[in-house]
């Protein structure tokens, strides 16, 4: 077994220290290939965490991703008191699906790496067909859920025919602004009615109805 995988082992299935954690994140840093598998074997631990906990709800996921969102603003002090809420943590298979997502955002901040699994597009769509839509997805703002732009803007969140997440920007439409937390506060579920068209080089949605999921 190779230091990594000693390491990997260890950040899986036990309570690594700061050293260690430290260590694992020199590695990665150094390393691109051991950087890709451990994200790899992260979205491989939460699907197998999922299944095994079927009362573990989605918000557990959306929430840890909001706090790397949030921690990408002030990381130092993120990292200590996560390595803090580690150290003190008693019961780690109990609350670890929540905190294994927390302790890989200190290494991926170490490494300025974005959480961006395959088959994601981070950027806006622009393969799209111009015409009538019909798509279900999430509601996100480009700033306050993307960090895209530092001024807010909504957008659509959504799987293609081909599987791959993409998103698209909403015209502007002084009618969608009842739903600004929707979207500041999201990601939401939606269903979205629209048309796709063409505005200064962008393909855009402008929607039709709009439909928040409870």
């Amino acid at each position: 077994m190779t230091r990594y995988e000693e390491l990997l082992s260890l950040y899986l299935d036990g309570d690594p220290d700061e050293a260690e954690l430290n260590e694992l994140a020199g590695m990665l840093r150094d390393d691109s290939e051991l950087a890709d598998d451990f994200r790899q074997e992260l979205l491989i631990w939460e699907a197998w965490s999922q299944a095994h906990a079927p009362e573990r709800s989605a918000d557990a996921f959306m929430a840890a991703l909001h706090t790397r969102v949030r921690a990408q603003a002030d990381a130092p002090e993120f990292e200590l008191s996560v390595t803090e809420k580690l150290k003190k943590q008693k019961s780690p298979f109990l609350f670890r699906p929540l905190f294994a997502i927390a302790a890989a955002v200190v290494i991926l901040l170490s490494l300025n790496v974005l959480f961006n699994p395959s088959g994601i597009d981070g950027g806006i769509v622009a393969t799209a067909e111009a015409g009538p839509v019909h798509l279900h997805g999430e509601c996100v703002c480009m700033r306050c859920t993307l960090q895209k732009e530092k001024r807010c803007g909504k957008a659509i969140r959504y799987r293609n025919e081909h599987g791959t997440i993409t998103i698209i920007r909403l015209a502007r439409d002084p009618g969608l602004r009842q739903y600004n937390k929707c979207f500041c506060k999201g990601p939401t579920d939606v269903v979205v009615d629209g048309r796709i068209v063409e505005e200064n080089g962008e393909k855009i949605l402008q929607a039709t109805s709009l439909t928040i999921e409870e």
